[in-house]
């Protein structure tokens, strides 16, 4: 990722706040809020998840199992 996506990213997501938390003894939740746009959370997810490398499932309905 080059310096001006990054800072794009860091711009629009400034207001994004983050708490996790742990259940169920292994188990992380992580809740995302603060965002400008309803459509923001995907990209965000699109961004986060592809940065990790890691697959996930996303749906306007029940949380999703990752």
């Amino acid at each position: 990722m080059d310096i001006k996506s990054n800072q794009f990213i860091q711009d629009k997501f400034k207001n994004v706040t983050a708490l996790s938390f742990t259940a169920y003894g292994n188990d992380l939740i992580i809740n995302f809020s603060g965002f400008e746009e309803v459509d923001d959370s995907k990209e965000f997810l699109d961004f986060l998840f592809n940065r990790i490398g890691m697959n996930y499932s996303f749906s306007e309905g029940p949380p999703t199992i990752h």
